[in-house]
């Protein structure tokens, strides 16, 4: 009897230690599908160390885009600083893509809880080389700060951009 209350007690030793931690391919499956959107409650199921898995997946070059884009997009849904540190970094990225969902789901994320942190982002993101990526930050601009959103129109010098940023 005591070996069976031995072998229960590491049983559920281990079943919650499984169940904490989600493995990455968990993640993986909840990134995948043709239709798919994001869904909150799926990943927040997963318990401590998805965002973690996250940003693993989101930086990962061999992996294909769309499951880092996708990746990006669900980091927003985890709103701590080692998320915020990655997402400012992402939308710093040269690879535009990139850079432009990391900001998105950086506003997503944090524009609430830290809206300062946001919009030095963006303003950052104002001068990026990619036009995409400036166009997705001003329209941020436009709508926290007018001033520096003018500025903006009057410094770009492409005029699709400045139309496009106005949309």
């Amino acid at each position: 009897m005591k070996y069976v209350y031995i072998i229960c007690v590491l049983f559920w030793n281990i079943t919650g230690i499984l169940v904490a931690a989600p493995e990455k391919a968990q993640v993986m499956e909840l990134l995948e599908g043709r239709h798919w959107s994001l869904n909150a409650e799926e990943f927040h199921s997963l318990g401590e160390g998805t965002d973690r898995l996250l940003i693993e997946i989101s930086a990962d070059k061999s992996l294909i885009n769309y499951l880092r884009f996708r990746a990006l997009e669900a980091l927003s849904l985890f709103p701590s600083e080692n998320t915020a540190v990655f997402l400012e970094s992402a939308a710093d990225n040269s690879f535009a893509p990139l850079a432009r969902r990391g900001f998105e789901a950086l506003r997503r994320g944090f524009f609430k809880t830290q809206p300062k942190r946001v919009k030095n982002a963006a303003a950052r993101l104002l001068k990026h080389r990619n036009a995409q990526v400036r166009i997705s930050a001003a329209r941020f601009m436009r709508s926290v700060d007018a001033p520096r959103f003018k500025h903006f129109l009057k410094s770009e010098k492409n005029s699709w951009v400045r139309k496009a940023a106005q949309e």
